[in-house]
């Protein structure tokens, strides 16, 4: 276990490839020292080939680049067998400082550094002690190797990046971003290059190795519409016809529900041009009609309804119908509509939703008294048709908006008691009052 201190003594500095044969002033020794390692390691032997490899890089470091590929092979090897933890851990150490003298020694940094990172990432990519070094070689390595980094090392940085920050919480959203980004222009730059090679199996590849990236980004920040707006929205702009990342911007800021946002309309529109499925053409629909631009809605509800197939995206058309009678202030037209959706789909809980939204908005419709319990009684009404969309958040809108006992009281309403709301919503509810 002499082995760091015997490499400790190595300070060669001079770089060369190690493509010829440079044996030292003792040729005898050093051919002898050869075969016994290169025979050790071909009976798996490895821990019998240790001290004649450790001799050749202390007393002919530049013998050939032969000497490095025998020497990690053999330290990968002991790390792989090792059991005992400790032990384990020296292997990996030794592994990982052949790399460096084999740069120190031979040269090629961009090549080793990318080999480098890949045992790193195999054996301390779990270890807190050694996860911030294993950091620094991937950053080093992606600092030196532009767009050559090898694919192993992009999956593997994204996850090393996860790592250091739920392991010691030592990375801001700043410093994450910027690692995902600089994956992310290697992974562009070999797209574009698989584009034109014509291999679509290194296409898909990307496109699997980029999913599986951004699943660990939303795992370390929120990829909520800030977030996007700071960092996709500005790649978009160097690449506008990059459909992978309009969809992504499009996916994203949809579940953030942020699609009033003018760069969300733009991905949309975008998409639709390319890529004109249903799930597209619905929402830019949508956003068009909450918009009351129908003039560009109305060819789009055309476009969507002969896109329709299943039983939910034919109700989808009702519902974008009704969406358009809400925005034109035809409310029971709208409630129709919604309710019509139900009856092609009676599981579309978007309908529910929306008869819940019309009777929210409805308060001054069925009283002539602002505040009044019966003003509020249409909350009571909307908040029956969130229970049934399983809109939790709408729910817990709803309850807090309820009549008071006071207000009941003043109302001469009773809880238990079942009134008609008076007015279009035409529905019966049972009185309950706001706990306060």
């Amino acid at each position: 276990m002499f082995l760091l201190m015997c490499f400790g003594i190595i300070s060669i500095g001079v770089k060369a490839q190690c493509t010829d044969y440079k044996w030292p002033q003792d040729q005898a020794t050093a051919e002898k020292k050869v075969d016994a390692f290169q025979a050790a390691i071909k009976d798996q032997n490895y821990k019998g080939a240790t001290a004649n490899i450790q001799w050749m890089i202390t007393n002919a470091p530049q013998w050939h680049s032969d000497l490095y590929v025998a020497a990690i092979e053999t330290y990968d090897k002991l790390a792989n067998q090792e059991l005992d933890p400790a032990l384990k851990q020296t292997f990996v150490d030794s592994l990982l400082l052949v790399y460096d003298l084999r740069i120190k020694n031979c040269g090629d940094e961009m090549n080793v550094m990318n080999r480098k990172a890949i045992s790193a990432y195999k054996y301390n990519g779990q270890n807190k002690e050694k996860i911030a070094s294993v950091l620094n070689i991937f950053d080093k390595t992606y600092e030196i190797s532009g767009n050559n980094v090898l694919d192993n090392n992009l999956l593997a940085y994204m996850d090393i990046v996860k790592t250091n920050v739920e392991m010691l919480k030592s990375l801001n959203e700043d410093q994450i971003i910027q690692r995902y980004t600089k994956i992310t222009e290697v992974i562009d730059s070999k797209v574009k290059r698989a584009e034109q090679q014509n291999k679509a199996g290194d296409l898909e590849k990307y496109k699997k190795v980029t999913l599986a990236i951004d699943t660990k980004l939303g795992k370390v920040v929120k990829l909520n519409c800030p977030f996007v707006k700071k960092v996709f929205v500005p790649q978009l702009k160097i690449n506008p016809g990059d459909l992978a990342l309009n969809k992504k911007i499009f996916q994203l800021m949809l579940a953030d529900k942020c699609t009033d946002d003018p760069a969300w309309l733009e991905v949309a529109e975008t998409l639709h041009k390319a890529s004109p499925d249903f799930a597209v053409t619905k929402e830019l629909c949508l956003r068009y009609i909450q918009n009351k631009d129908f003039d560009k809605s109305a060819p789009l509800l055309t476009e969507v309804q002969a896109k329709a197939a299943t039983a939910g995206e034919k109700a989808w058309i009702d519902i974008l119908k009704g969406d358009t009678e809400f925005q034109k202030g035809n409310k029971a037209g709208a409630r129709d509509l919604y309710k019509q959706a139900l009856v092609t789909d009676p599981a579309s809980k978007d309908a529910y939703e929306r008869i819940g939204d019309l009777y929210s908005s409805s308060t001054t419709d069925c009283s002539k008294v602002a505040g009044s319990a019966e003003e509020k009684l249409v909350f009571i009404a909307a908040f029956q048709m969130y229970l049934k969309s399983g809109n939790r958040e709408k729910m817990e809108q709803t309850l807090a908006k309820y009549p008071t006992a006071a207000d009941l009281q003043k109302a001469n309403l009773k809880t238990g008691e079942v009134k008609k709301l008076a007015c279009w919503i035409d529905e019966n509810v049972t009185i309950k009052a706001r706990k306060e």
